[in-house]
Protein backbone atom coordinates (compact mmCIF):
# COMPACT_ATOMS: atom_id res chain seq x y z
CA UNK A 1 0.00 0.00 0.00
CA UNK A 2 1.46 3.89 -0.80
CA UNK A 3 1.90 5.51 2.35
CA UNK A 4 -0.15 9.10 2.02
CA UNK A 5 3.16 11.21 2.30
CA UNK A 6 4.32 9.64 -0.67
CA UNK A 7 1.75 10.16 -2.73
CA UNK A 8 1.41 14.07 -1.08
CA UNK A 9 5.34 14.81 -1.62
CA UNK A 10 5.06 13.92 -5.26
CA UNK A 11 2.17 16.20 -5.70
CA UNK A 12 4.35 19.01 -3.80
CA UNK A 13 7.10 18.53 -6.26
CA UNK A 14 5.23 18.52 -9.09
CA UNK A 15 3.75 22.25 -8.02
CA UNK A 16 6.82 23.16 -7.42
CA UNK A 17 8.15 22.49 -10.56
CA UNK A 18 5.35 21.79 -12.85
CA UNK A 19 5.71 19.84 -16.19
CA UNK A 20 3.89 19.23 -19.58
CA UNK A 21 4.03 15.62 -20.56
CA UNK A 22 0.15 14.15 -21.32
CA UNK A 23 0.62 10.73 -19.18
CA UNK A 24 2.02 12.66 -16.62
CA UNK A 25 -0.75 15.19 -16.14
CA UNK A 26 -2.84 12.61 -16.05
CA UNK A 27 -1.12 10.90 -13.23
CA UNK A 28 -0.65 14.36 -11.84
CA UNK A 29 -4.82 14.71 -12.00
CA UNK A 30 -5.83 11.38 -10.70
CA UNK A 31 -3.94 12.16 -7.14
CA UNK A 32 -5.26 15.68 -7.04
CA UNK A 33 -8.89 14.49 -7.48
CA UNK A 34 -8.02 11.79 -4.62
CA UNK A 35 -8.23 12.94 -0.57
CA UNK A 36 -5.30 12.23 0.89
CA UNK A 37 -4.09 12.77 4.55
CA UNK A 38 -0.47 14.03 5.28
CA UNK A 39 1.42 12.20 7.92
CA UNK A 40 4.16 14.23 9.03
CA UNK A 41 7.47 13.33 10.48
CA UNK A 42 7.50 10.31 7.72
CA UNK A 43 11.00 10.12 5.03
CA UNK A 44 10.59 8.71 1.75
CA UNK A 45 11.72 9.23 -1.99
CA UNK A 46 9.44 9.88 -4.31
CA UNK A 47 10.16 10.86 -8.19
CA UNK A 48 8.01 13.56 -10.20
CA UNK A 49 8.48 15.26 -13.20
CA UNK A 50 9.94 18.63 -13.10
CA UNK A 51 10.12 21.14 -16.24
CA UNK A 52 12.10 23.75 -17.57
CA UNK A 53 14.93 21.10 -18.44
CA UNK A 54 14.94 19.77 -15.20
CA UNK A 55 13.44 16.41 -15.78
CA UNK A 56 12.64 13.99 -13.23
CA UNK A 57 13.27 15.10 -9.53
CA UNK A 58 14.15 12.80 -6.24
CA UNK A 59 12.69 14.11 -2.92
CA UNK A 60 14.71 12.78 -0.46
CA UNK A 61 14.79 13.30 3.44
CA UNK A 62 17.14 16.31 4.55
CA UNK A 63 19.57 13.90 6.41
CA UNK A 64 19.18 10.92 3.88
CA UNK A 65 20.89 11.28 0.31
CA UNK A 66 19.54 8.68 -2.70
CA UNK A 67 20.29 5.67 -2.17
CA UNK A 68 21.68 3.01 -5.08
CA UNK A 69 18.88 0.28 -6.45
CA UNK A 70 20.29 -3.32 -6.20
CA UNK A 71 20.16 -5.00 -9.02
CA UNK A 72 18.18 -8.77 -7.77
CA UNK A 73 19.02 -12.03 -10.14
CA UNK A 74 16.75 -13.08 -12.80
CA UNK A 75 14.96 -9.00 -12.23
CA UNK A 76 13.31 -7.94 -15.59
CA UNK A 77 13.68 -4.75 -17.65
CA UNK A 78 11.60 -2.31 -16.53
CA UNK A 79 9.96 0.03 -19.81
CA UNK A 80 9.98 3.39 -18.31
CA UNK A 81 9.20 5.35 -21.23
CA UNK A 82 8.09 5.70 -24.69
CA UNK A 83 7.51 7.91 -27.43
CA UNK A 84 6.39 8.04 -31.13
CA UNK A 85 7.23 10.46 -33.78
CA UNK A 86 5.52 8.79 -36.83
CA UNK A 87 3.50 5.42 -38.03
CA UNK A 88 6.61 3.45 -37.81
CA UNK A 89 9.17 5.69 -35.83
CA UNK A 90 9.38 4.42 -32.10
CA UNK A 91 11.48 5.13 -29.15
CA UNK A 92 11.79 3.53 -25.60
CA UNK A 93 13.77 3.67 -22.76
CA UNK A 94 14.24 0.60 -21.09
CA UNK A 95 16.37 0.12 -17.48
CA UNK A 96 17.36 -3.53 -17.78
CA UNK A 97 17.69 -3.53 -13.97
CA UNK A 98 16.34 -1.61 -10.80
CA UNK A 99 19.77 0.25 -10.55
CA UNK A 100 20.42 0.82 -14.37
CA UNK A 101 20.24 4.03 -16.62
CA UNK A 102 18.20 4.29 -18.58
CA UNK A 103 18.70 2.61 -22.16
CA UNK A 104 17.68 4.09 -25.33
CA UNK A 105 16.25 2.03 -28.44
CA UNK A 106 14.84 3.14 -31.43
CA UNK A 107 12.69 1.08 -33.67
CA UNK A 108 11.70 2.40 -37.58
CA UNK A 109 9.57 -0.55 -38.41
CA UNK A 110 6.43 -0.18 -35.45
CA UNK A 111 8.41 -2.12 -33.16
CA UNK A 112 9.58 -5.77 -35.29
CA UNK A 113 12.76 -4.47 -34.63
CA UNK A 114 14.99 -2.23 -32.54
CA UNK A 115 18.31 -0.57 -32.54
CA UNK A 116 20.20 1.03 -29.87
CA UNK A 117 20.77 4.65 -29.79
CA UNK A 118 23.17 7.00 -27.62
CA UNK A 119 22.03 8.76 -24.83
CA UNK A 120 22.89 12.53 -24.30
CA UNK A 121 26.12 12.67 -21.37
CA UNK A 122 24.82 12.17 -17.95
CA UNK A 123 24.56 15.40 -15.91
CA UNK A 124 27.29 16.19 -13.13
CA UNK A 125 24.21 15.80 -10.90
CA UNK A 126 21.98 12.96 -12.56
CA UNK A 127 20.25 11.06 -10.11
CA UNK A 128 21.32 7.56 -8.92
CA UNK A 129 20.54 5.35 -10.89
CA UNK A 130 19.76 7.77 -13.68
CA UNK A 131 16.29 8.62 -14.59
CA UNK A 132 14.73 10.56 -17.71
CA UNK A 133 12.10 11.26 -19.83
CA UNK A 134 11.56 11.72 -23.44
CA UNK A 135 8.98 13.90 -25.34
CA UNK A 136 8.29 13.88 -29.00
CA UNK A 137 8.51 16.92 -30.71
CA UNK A 138 9.04 15.98 -34.58
CA UNK A 139 9.60 13.49 -36.86
CA UNK A 140 13.08 11.83 -35.91
CA UNK A 141 13.04 14.87 -32.88
CA UNK A 142 12.81 14.13 -29.21
CA UNK A 143 13.64 16.09 -25.83
CA UNK A 144 15.58 14.13 -23.06
CA UNK A 145 15.28 15.35 -19.63
CA UNK A 146 17.56 14.08 -17.06
CA UNK A 147 17.05 14.90 -13.17
CA UNK A 148 18.95 15.24 -9.80
CA UNK A 149 18.27 14.84 -6.94
CA UNK A 150 16.04 17.92 -4.56
CA UNK A 151 15.35 18.01 -0.73
CA UNK A 152 12.10 19.86 -0.14
CA UNK A 153 14.04 23.52 0.80
CA UNK A 154 15.55 22.46 -2.74
CA UNK A 155 12.28 22.43 -4.67
CA UNK A 156 11.03 25.89 -3.26
CA UNK A 157 14.24 27.39 -4.12
CA UNK A 158 13.94 26.67 -7.68
CA UNK A 159 10.51 27.07 -7.87
CA UNK A 160 11.19 31.34 -6.98
CA UNK A 161 14.59 31.18 -9.03
CA UNK A 162 14.76 33.04 -11.70
CA UNK A 163 15.21 31.13 -14.94
CA UNK A 164 18.66 31.10 -16.48
CA UNK A 165 17.92 29.76 -19.63
CA UNK A 166 18.23 25.71 -20.96
CA UNK A 167 20.88 23.76 -18.99
CA UNK A 168 22.65 20.20 -19.29
CA UNK A 169 19.16 18.16 -18.30
CA UNK A 170 17.77 19.12 -21.60
CA UNK A 171 18.87 17.21 -24.68
CA UNK A 172 17.19 17.44 -28.05
CA UNK A 173 18.02 15.25 -31.19
CA UNK A 174 16.96 15.65 -34.53
CA UNK A 175 17.98 12.62 -36.12
CA UNK A 176 16.15 9.80 -33.74
CA UNK A 177 18.49 9.90 -30.84
CA UNK A 178 21.84 9.35 -33.22
CA UNK A 179 23.33 12.56 -31.97
CA UNK A 180 22.47 15.06 -29.16
CA UNK A 181 22.74 19.01 -28.55
CA UNK A 182 21.66 20.56 -25.65
CA UNK A 183 18.91 22.75 -26.06
CA UNK A 184 18.84 26.24 -26.78
CA UNK A 185 16.28 29.73 -27.34
CA UNK A 186 16.29 31.64 -30.24
CA UNK A 187 15.23 35.27 -28.64
CA UNK A 188 14.10 35.95 -32.16
CA UNK A 189 10.18 34.92 -32.28
CA UNK A 190 8.78 32.92 -35.48
CA UNK A 191 5.84 33.24 -37.49
CA UNK A 192 4.25 29.66 -36.83
CA UNK A 193 5.07 26.23 -36.11
CA UNK A 194 6.86 24.13 -38.76
CA UNK A 195 4.07 21.63 -40.42
CA UNK A 196 4.84 17.86 -38.32
CA UNK A 197 5.73 19.60 -35.06
CA UNK A 198 4.35 19.98 -31.79
CA UNK A 199 4.09 23.18 -30.14
CA UNK A 200 5.32 23.25 -26.38
CA UNK A 201 4.94 25.57 -23.40
CA UNK A 202 7.36 26.91 -21.03
CA UNK A 203 6.99 23.69 -18.93
CA UNK A 204 9.67 22.86 -21.03
CA UNK A 205 11.00 26.06 -22.89
CA UNK A 206 11.62 29.47 -22.10
CA UNK A 207 10.68 31.48 -18.55
CA UNK A 208 8.09 30.60 -16.60
CA UNK A 209 6.78 33.76 -16.52
CA UNK A 210 5.27 35.09 -18.89
CA UNK A 211 4.40 31.16 -19.99
CA UNK A 212 4.59 31.39 -23.92
CA UNK A 213 3.93 28.71 -26.31
CA UNK A 214 6.85 28.13 -28.45
CA UNK A 215 8.33 26.43 -31.71
CA UNK A 216 11.00 23.72 -32.64
CA UNK A 217 13.20 24.24 -35.33
CA UNK A 218 13.54 21.21 -36.93
CA UNK A 219 16.71 21.58 -38.45
CA UNK A 220 18.48 22.80 -35.48
CA UNK A 221 16.45 21.79 -32.84
CA UNK A 222 16.29 24.79 -30.93
CA UNK A 223 13.25 26.78 -29.74
CA UNK A 224 11.74 30.13 -30.19
CA UNK A 225 8.75 31.55 -29.23
CA UNK A 226 5.65 32.08 -31.29
CA UNK A 227 5.66 36.18 -32.85
CA UNK A 228 1.26 36.08 -31.70
CA UNK A 229 0.98 33.91 -28.93
CA UNK A 230 -2.72 32.65 -28.13
CA UNK A 231 -5.31 35.54 -27.03
CA UNK A 232 -7.97 35.75 -24.56
CA UNK A 233 -6.46 32.94 -22.16
CA UNK A 234 -4.50 32.51 -19.10
CA UNK A 235 -1.97 29.61 -19.42
CA UNK A 236 1.20 28.18 -16.90
CA UNK A 237 3.80 25.71 -17.25
CA UNK A 238 2.97 22.21 -17.90
CA UNK A 239 -0.92 23.57 -18.88
CA UNK A 240 -0.58 22.85 -22.71
CA UNK A 241 0.41 19.25 -22.22
CA UNK A 242 -3.36 18.43 -21.10
CA UNK A 243 -3.44 17.49 -25.09
CA UNK A 244 -3.72 14.12 -27.09
CA UNK A 245 -3.20 15.44 -30.10
CA UNK A 246 -0.99 14.13 -33.07
CA UNK A 247 2.83 15.48 -34.47
CA UNK A 248 1.59 18.29 -37.06
CA UNK A 249 -2.62 18.58 -36.05
CA UNK A 250 -4.28 21.82 -35.57
CA UNK A 251 -2.80 23.82 -32.38
CA UNK A 252 -4.42 23.21 -29.31
CA UNK A 253 -3.89 25.25 -26.06
CA UNK A 254 -5.91 24.82 -22.86
CA UNK A 255 -6.25 27.25 -19.83
CA UNK A 256 -8.26 30.15 -18.12
CA UNK A 257 -10.29 32.97 -19.49
CA UNK A 258 -8.11 35.91 -17.74
CA UNK A 259 -11.86 37.37 -16.60
CA UNK A 260 -13.85 34.64 -15.12
CA UNK A 261 -10.99 31.73 -14.48
CA UNK A 262 -13.55 29.69 -16.53
CA UNK A 263 -11.61 26.74 -18.72
CA UNK A 264 -10.66 27.73 -21.98
CA UNK A 265 -8.70 26.58 -25.40
CA UNK A 266 -7.27 28.46 -27.96
CA UNK A 267 -6.66 26.73 -31.27
CA UNK A 268 -4.81 27.57 -34.43
CA UNK A 269 -5.09 25.95 -37.75
CA UNK A 270 -2.17 27.71 -39.07
CA UNK A 271 0.53 27.04 -36.88
CA UNK A 272 -0.08 29.88 -34.78
CA UNK A 273 -0.14 32.65 -37.01
CA UNK A 274 -3.51 33.58 -35.54
CA UNK A 275 -5.95 31.91 -33.16
CA UNK A 276 -9.42 31.31 -32.13
CA UNK A 277 -10.33 31.01 -28.32
CA UNK A 278 -13.48 29.28 -26.98
CA UNK A 279 -14.57 30.15 -23.22
CA UNK A 280 -16.71 27.53 -21.91
CA UNK A 281 -19.37 29.45 -19.80
CA UNK A 282 -20.96 26.32 -17.68
CA UNK A 283 -17.80 25.66 -16.67
CA UNK A 284 -16.46 25.61 -13.29
CA UNK A 285 -14.10 29.08 -12.60
CA UNK A 286 -10.91 28.01 -10.94
CA UNK A 287 -10.74 28.65 -7.40
CA UNK A 288 -7.30 29.52 -6.66
CA UNK A 289 -4.92 31.07 -9.08
CA UNK A 290 -1.74 29.32 -8.86
CA UNK A 291 -0.47 27.07 -11.35
CA UNK A 292 -1.24 24.00 -9.48
CA UNK A 293 -4.43 24.42 -7.80
CA UNK A 294 -6.07 25.78 -10.93
CA UNK A 295 -4.79 22.75 -12.84
CA UNK A 296 -8.11 20.70 -11.91
CA UNK A 297 -9.88 22.61 -13.39
CA UNK A 298 -8.78 23.15 -16.96
CA UNK A 299 -10.60 21.48 -19.51
CA UNK A 300 -8.30 18.96 -21.22
CA UNK A 301 -8.23 17.87 -25.45
CA UNK A 302 -8.41 15.40 -27.46
CA UNK A 303 -8.41 15.75 -30.78
CA UNK A 304 -7.80 14.27 -34.69
CA UNK A 305 -5.90 15.18 -37.55
CA UNK A 306 -8.23 17.60 -38.87
CA UNK A 307 -11.17 19.81 -37.12
CA UNK A 308 -12.66 17.36 -34.54
CA UNK A 309 -11.49 17.65 -30.85
CA UNK A 310 -13.59 16.83 -27.81
CA UNK A 311 -13.02 18.77 -24.25
CA UNK A 312 -13.62 17.70 -20.93
CA UNK A 313 -14.66 20.26 -18.63
CA UNK A 314 -14.62 19.84 -14.28
CA UNK A 315 -17.50 19.53 -12.00
CA UNK A 316 -17.35 20.45 -8.57
CA UNK A 317 -18.92 16.44 -8.50
CA UNK A 318 -15.69 15.43 -9.88
CA UNK A 319 -17.51 14.02 -13.32
CA UNK A 320 -16.69 15.77 -16.52
CA UNK A 321 -19.02 17.60 -19.37
CA UNK A 322 -18.39 16.80 -22.94
CA UNK A 323 -18.34 19.36 -25.66
CA UNK A 324 -17.20 18.50 -29.03
CA UNK A 325 -16.68 20.62 -32.40
CA UNK A 326 -16.20 19.33 -35.73
CA UNK A 327 -14.60 22.46 -37.18
CA UNK A 328 -11.52 23.53 -35.47
CA UNK A 329 -13.23 25.59 -32.46
CA UNK A 330 -15.68 27.59 -35.02
CA UNK A 331 -18.84 25.96 -33.22
CA UNK A 332 -19.21 23.82 -30.08
CA UNK A 333 -21.80 21.15 -29.26
CA UNK A 334 -22.17 20.37 -25.54
CA UNK A 335 -22.96 16.45 -24.59
CA UNK A 336 -23.36 14.24 -21.94
CA UNK A 337 -21.95 14.36 -18.45
CA UNK A 338 -19.01 11.21 -18.00
CA UNK A 339 -18.02 9.69 -14.61
CA UNK A 340 -14.21 10.72 -13.93
CA UNK A 341 -11.98 10.44 -16.36
CA UNK A 342 -8.50 10.95 -15.78
CA UNK A 343 -6.97 12.26 -18.71
CA UNK A 344 -8.39 13.53 -22.10
CA UNK A 345 -9.26 10.38 -24.08
CA UNK A 346 -8.13 10.21 -27.59
CA UNK A 347 -9.61 10.92 -31.08
CA UNK A 348 -9.80 7.59 -33.17
CA UNK A 349 -8.73 7.59 -36.45
CA UNK A 350 -13.17 7.02 -37.69
CA UNK A 351 -13.66 10.62 -35.40
CA UNK A 352 -14.97 8.73 -32.41
CA UNK A 353 -13.73 10.35 -28.93
CA UNK A 354 -12.49 7.32 -26.89
CA UNK A 355 -12.40 7.76 -22.41
CA UNK A 356 -11.55 5.06 -19.79
CA UNK A 357 -14.51 5.31 -17.36
CA UNK A 358 -12.45 2.58 -15.18
CA UNK A 359 -11.83 -0.77 -16.67
CA UNK A 360 -14.06 -0.13 -19.89
CA UNK A 361 -13.88 2.11 -21.86
CA UNK A 362 -16.80 4.35 -23.62
CA UNK A 363 -17.33 5.96 -26.99
CA UNK A 364 -19.07 8.91 -28.05
CA UNK A 365 -18.99 10.92 -31.50
CA UNK A 366 -20.03 14.65 -31.20
CA UNK A 367 -24.02 13.56 -30.69
CA UNK A 368 -23.67 13.84 -26.81
CA UNK A 369 -24.14 10.19 -26.13
CA UNK A 370 -21.21 7.78 -25.22
CA UNK A 371 -21.92 3.85 -25.39
CA UNK A 372 -19.10 0.82 -23.69
CA UNK A 373 -17.07 -0.46 -26.29
CA UNK A 374 -14.13 -2.59 -26.72
CA UNK A 375 -10.77 -2.11 -27.91
CA UNK A 376 -9.93 -5.45 -30.08
CA UNK A 377 -6.54 -6.72 -28.82
CA UNK A 378 -6.51 -3.79 -25.73
CA UNK A 379 -3.90 -5.63 -23.15
CA UNK A 380 -6.53 -6.26 -20.35
CA UNK A 381 -4.17 -5.89 -17.57
CA UNK A 382 -3.52 -2.00 -18.79
CA UNK A 383 -6.91 -1.26 -18.80
CA UNK A 384 -7.08 -2.37 -15.26
CA UNK A 385 -4.12 -0.20 -14.78
CA UNK A 386 -6.00 2.63 -15.90
CA UNK A 387 -3.37 3.38 -18.52
CA UNK A 388 -3.53 6.08 -21.14
CA UNK A 389 -3.27 5.60 -24.59
CA UNK A 390 -1.14 8.01 -26.33
CA UNK A 391 -1.50 9.53 -29.80
CA UNK A 392 1.41 11.23 -30.42
CA UNK A 393 1.72 11.10 -34.27
CA UNK A 394 -0.51 10.92 -36.96
CA UNK A 395 -1.56 6.75 -37.13
CA UNK A 396 0.21 5.47 -34.46
CA UNK A 397 -1.64 5.09 -31.10
CA UNK A 398 0.09 3.61 -28.21
CA UNK A 399 -0.03 2.13 -24.59
CA UNK A 400 2.62 0.84 -22.27
CA UNK A 401 3.34 -0.43 -18.96
CA UNK A 402 6.05 -3.04 -18.20
CA UNK A 403 5.60 -5.89 -20.03
CA UNK A 404 3.28 -4.48 -21.92
CA UNK A 405 3.58 -2.10 -25.26
CA UNK A 406 0.88 -2.19 -27.84
CA UNK A 407 0.03 0.13 -30.70
CA UNK A 408 -2.85 0.59 -32.79
CA UNK A 409 -3.40 1.89 -36.11
CA UNK A 410 -6.46 3.25 -35.52
CA UNK A 411 -7.27 3.55 -31.77
CA UNK A 412 -9.53 0.54 -32.15
CA UNK A 413 -7.85 -3.06 -33.29
CA UNK A 414 -4.57 -3.22 -30.61
CA UNK A 415 -1.32 -5.52 -31.13
CA UNK A 416 1.24 -6.34 -28.54
CA UNK A 417 4.90 -5.79 -29.65
CA UNK A 418 8.32 -7.03 -28.23
CA UNK A 419 10.02 -4.31 -26.04
CA UNK A 420 13.82 -3.72 -26.31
Amino acid sequence: MREPLFDELRDYAGNAVRQPDFADIRQRARRVRRRRVLASGAAVVATVLAASGLGYAAVSHPDRGPHAAVAKPGESPQLTAVAATGPDDLYALVARCSGCAPELSASDDAGTTWRRRTEPPAPADAGVPRIASIVSLGPGILAWRDGRVLSITDLRTEAKAPWKGPNDRLWITVDGGRTWRRAGIDPKPVAAVPPGTRPVDCGLAGPVSPCRIYAVNPATGRFAPLADQPTGIDIESGWAGQTNVPLGARLWVPGLDPVTRKPAVASSGDGGRTWRTHVFADGVPAVANDGWTAAKYLPTVAAGPGGTAYVLTYREDIRRDTHSTADGGATWKSGTVLPEIPDAGFVTADGAHVVDAGRQFLAGRGDGGYARVTLTGYPARLLQLTQSVSHQAAGRYLVSSTPDLALSDDGWTWRRIATP
